[in-house]
């Protein structure tokens, strides 16, 4: 028997898991991307330092460490993280029903769970059935239900010219091309697109812009660029009104936000 931390098994050759729970651990460099797959087990993703962008089908996550996604088995899943992590990916049996399995959502990690996932990991890949990896096991699965929902996220298109739209929008958050201008790079009209967009993310393009860039600066907010910077670079003119946004929309100063998240 191996540990996880010297031994990754070949999910896609597995038929099944070692045990009721398999901890895979490792770390993502800056810009990595695991393209989207689906697996049979359910999967909770966590990352002890560094935020995880997770896809699903309409529906993009930014995951920093004081969260967690969860992932029903069969949901399908792309995961990236522009700027690294430290990556856990636990993978439970599809018998287990301590949490929802036709929904993915995020859940808030205490530091219980964060000192439970972190001693999984490091045990047997097939740990002894009876005795201390066994009971742990069985705690941190019976404390998944228990943790704190909070889903927010970001809705994304399903088309795939406003996926395009909106992966470059991602990737040059200070963009000032008007919505006008948008529209004309899609060859429709404002009033084609405001309408497409809407239908497929509940919101408008001003409003989903404005959504993605504080969603963006959770992730910044976990490197070590000062706030002016991260204002910057997500297009906003000065420190002032990114944090008067980023206080509107999550409760508290980006300041607050880094030091709680420490």
């Amino acid at each position: 028997m191996t540990s996880n931390s010297t031994n990754e098994l070949s999910l896609l050759a597995m038929k099944s898991l070692p045990r009721e729970l398999y901890v895979r651990q490792e770390v993502m460099p800056a810009g990595h991307f695991f393209p989207p797959h689906r697996h049979d087990w359910h999967q909770l993703l966590y990352a002890v330092s560094g935020v995880l962008v997770v896809d699903l089908i309409g529906e993009r996550y930014f995951i920093p460490p004081e969260q967690a996604i969860w992932l029903p088995g069969g949901c399908q899943h792309s995961v990236y993280s522009g700027y690294g992590a430290d990556l856990k990916s636990l993978y439970i049996e599809s018998s287990y029903q301590g949490l929802a399995a036709d929904s993915a959502s995020v859940l808030q990690i205490t530091s219980l769970m964060r000192e439970l996932i972190l001693a999984a990991a490091d045990i047997e890949v097939e740990y002894p059935l009876q005795g201390y990896e066994n009971d742990l096991v069985q705690l941190l699965l019976q404390s998944l239900s228990r943790l704190e929902r909070n889903d927010q996220h970001l809705p994304w298109p399903v088309s795939g010219d406003l996926i395009s739209l909106c992966n470059q929008l991602y990737e040059q958050p200070d963009s000032s091309d008007t919505s006008e201008q948008l529209a004309d790079s899609l060859a429709v009209s404002l009033r084609t697109l405001d309408r497409r967009f809407r239908r497929e993310t509940g919101m408008s393009l001003k409003q989903w812009r404005q959504q993605l860039r504080l969603m963006q600066a959770i992730e910044l907010l976990n490197t070590g660029q000062n706030i002016t910077s991260i204002a910057l670079e997500l297009g906003y003119s000065s420190a002032s009104p990114f944090i008067y946004m980023f206080r509107e929309k999550f409760g508290i100063s980006p300041a607050q936000y880094r030091k709680h998240s420490r």
